[in-house]
């Protein structure tokens, strides 16, 4: 299965799909960002794949972007595209181009706290189990069907910080799991 990987930052899901990708099932063919100084570029340079590199700053209009972001994709033909950390939303256009071919990784128990902010509105709201979910893209934000949650236990001295870091780790772990397995 060959997947293509989008990104906006530090990559570290990113680098977790490339480390894991000889013993799982799955080809990264390459990656994509919208973010010319996001760390992820060093990390796809680091494992030898092709980065793609488009500055959404650079483009009229969110449309414009995604109808090259489109042709990028055409020319590649992935069977997936797996959006890890990627922070724009995409145009209905793209998300109808690719339907059921998209793949997003939320921190957050879908439906629960969709978007951004998502541990400190669970610390807020004093919830006891906090997580993230693996879900298809649709037009709705983080409202796609759901492939995989899994949950961690809220301590009560957790901060937005420690649980940032258990979440990520813990996506670290599940999404090459789960993209193995689409």
């Amino acid at each position: 299965m060959n997947i293509v990987v989008f990104f906006s930052g530090t990559g570290t899901n990113l680098q977790s799909i490339l480390q894991n990708e000889k013993k799982l099932n799955y080809k990264v063919i390459s990656t994509f960002t919208n973010n010319p100084d996001a760390s992820g570029i060093d990390i796809s340079k680091n494992f030898n794949i092709d980065c793609k590199i488009l500055d959404h700053k650079k483009f009229d209009s969110r449309e414009k972007f995604d109808e090259e972001i489109n042709i990028y994709l055409q020319k590649l033909n992935p069977d997936y595209v797996i959006l890890a950390g990627y922070m724009r939303i995409l145009s209905n256009f793209l998300v109808e181009k690719w339907k059921q071919k998209i793949i997003n990784i939320h921190p957050s128990l879908l439906p629960k706290y969709p978007g951004l902010n998502t541990h400190e509105r669970a610390l807020l709201a004093g919830d006891k189990l906090h997580g993230t979910t693996i879900h298809y893209v649709t037009s709705d934000l983080d409202a796609g069907p759901i492939i995989r949650q899994q949950s961690i236990e809220i301590e009560p001295d957790d901060t937005i910080e420690s649980l940032t870091e258990k979440i990520k780790k813990l996506e670290n772990k599940i999404y090459p799991e789960t993209i193995s397995n689409l």
